[in-house]
């Protein structure tokens, strides 16, 4: 894969873990309803619209790595990232070193948190 294919994917699925931050925000003034957290697959197809459900603490483990994603099963990129995790409806996938981690970082919204 060549490396501007691998830095579009890491762009995508930052898109979609920004999207995700902020209806996590949205949830947290929820809190007293629900617990559980409606999320984007942060798969690198920017076309996807598919859904994760996973609880606010399951999230941020997930975001306490800027490496690693929520995708539906299927979704993964095996040439930018490994399977880590299957959670039966959604996985976890980590970016591999180079390239797809350099750009998971970089635009991580929680840098400096």
């Amino acid at each position: 894969m060549d490396e501007e294919r691998k830095r579009r994917i890491a762009l995508n699925e930052a898109v979609f873990r920004q999207v995700n931050d902020r209806l996590d925000e949205l949830n947290r003034g929820f809190a007293t309803i629900t617990e559980n957290v409606d999320l984007v697959c942060e798969c690198g197809d920017l076309d996807c619209t598919d859904r994760i459900v996973m609880t606010s603490d399951e999230y941020e483990e997930l975001r306490s790595d800027p490496t690693r994603f929520a995708v539906i099963p299927d979704h993964v990129f095996p040439d930018t990232e490994d399977l880590i995790e299957d959670r039966g409806h959604y996985q976890v996938v980590e970016k591999h070193f180079g390239l797809p981690s350099d750009v998971a970082r970089a635009t991580d919204p929680r840098d400096g948190d």
